[in-house]
């Protein structure tokens, strides 16, 4: 697109940047009206008072998918639909409490022009885990965009409860205003045993999976679809089964993270449509901002303070050299695949500002906190101001 030009404007290049999107200089002014050029681009405005008003003017058709962008939520990086075919199957078993679930929910990110995805599947063995997936759109600055699920999933078992969905997830095929705020409409399914004995389980195997459809509007104008995915949740209570917590990964929650909206606790992260992320650009050697893909959070009892940064022990943090260090290079191997070394007093770790800092003290950090790692397009993230790696 060229847009129109600070100087030497055209009346039929405004007209065409209008009609086409694409602004052409030209000195042939015909029969074309000032008036009705002005009407068409800035329909609250009777007409302009000169060139002037045009200057630097693109003017954008709405879109929605927007241009480039592909017809429905895609797992960047991973390739296939967003959720991904695993998305809503979860079995937990537990002598004393159980409770397996799974949840998609929508936002209007308007600060960047895109609709965001978040789903997760859950168990009351496993961390959180929340993934994340976007499609953007032209134009529709201020539009209110509609999201709605067609389904039908049956419940068995005569202990605990379900949500099948939770009161807050609109009924099957109805489309919902998708807020600007945080994650809603949400949809969530789960099955809980506190108490008793046996097994509560929900499946659509016999009904109809969960289909999403986004939407510019409450018609259904502009609509993308699917995929449907299977729903099959199950909890049991009296016994132990499968599940467990996650890996040994985390940063401690009180990190601040560094995003387009500046330092941020992990839990606004998650609770609204993620901001991007500042990261390092290993490919072109630069930091940049960059998308959500995944957040795991978890409780852990292997931390460390190097510095004023508290991490667990396999946890890699870069060195002056674009290097991994941590405290447990052994573990941060059989845990990611990756090689690190063992950090010391000394070392020299990287910070957002490309500045450089002396490590001074490695301790033991005792306790069993809340730890959390975040999944960006760079595999690395700032947070409280050192490069430290993704680890999922």
């Amino acid at each position: 697109m060229a847009n129109v030009p600070s100087s030497n404007i055209s009346l039929l290049g405004i007209k065409r940047e209008i009609e086409t999107g694409n602004y052409s200089s030209s000195n042939s002014y015909s029969d074309i009206s000032l008036r009705a050029v002005s009407a068409a681009a800035i329909p609250a405005k009777s007409a302009p008072d000169g060139f002037n008003e045009f200057s630097g003017y693109a003017h954008v058709t709405d879109a929605f998918p927007g241009s480039g962008e592909d017809s429905w939520f895609q797992q960047s990086g991973l390739g296939g639909d967003a959720p991904p075919n695993q998305w809503g199957s979860a079995s937990i078993a537990n002598p004393s409490y159980a409770q397996a679930g799974c949840n998609v929910g929508f936002q209007n990110d308007q600060t960047n022009d895109r609709i965001a995805m978040r789903w997760t599947t859950f168990t009351s063995a496993a961390s959180s885990s929340y993934s994340y997936a976007y499609v953007g759109y032209d134009g529709f600055a201020t539009n209110t965009f509609y999201a709605k699920c067609v389904y039908s999933a049956s419940s068995s078992g005569l202990v605990g409860s379900v949500e099948n969905p939770a009161s807050y997830s609109p009924a099957t095929n109805t489309y919902t205003a998708i807020s600007t705020s945080s994650y809603s409409p949400l949809w969530q399914w789960s099955a809980t045993v506190s108490s008793g004995s046996g097994t509560r389980s929900i499946s659509s195997s016999s009904g109809t999976n969960p289909d999403w459809t986004v939407a510019s509007n409450s018609s259904g104008a502009n609509a993308i679809s699917g995929p449907g995915r299977l729903l099959s949740v199950s909890a049991t209570r009296g016994t132990y089964g499968p599940g467990g917590g996650g890996g040994d990964f985390c940063i401690h929650e009180d990190m601040l993270v560094s995003t387009a909206n500046g330092q941020m606790k992990i839990d606004d992260i998650i609770a609204t449509a993620p901001p991007k992320i500042w990261g390092y650009n290993k490919e072109h050697h630069r930091k940049e901002l960059g998308d959500v893909l995944e957040i795991k959070v978890v409780n852990h009892d292997n931390l460390y303070k190097i510095n004023e940064i508290i991490l667990t022990e396999d946890h890699a943090i870069y060195d002056e050299n674009y290097r991994l260090l941590s405290v447990n290079p052994t573990k941060t191997r059989e845990n990611y695949k990756k090689d690190a070394t063992k950090i010391k007093v000394g070392d020299k770790i990287r910070k957002e500002d490309e500045s450089l800092e002396t490590v001074t003290s490695i301790e033991a950090y005792s306790g069993t906190h809340r730890t959390y790692t975040i999944k960006t397009s760079f595999d690395n993230f700032y947070a409280d101001g050192i490069l430290v790696d993704s680890e999922i």
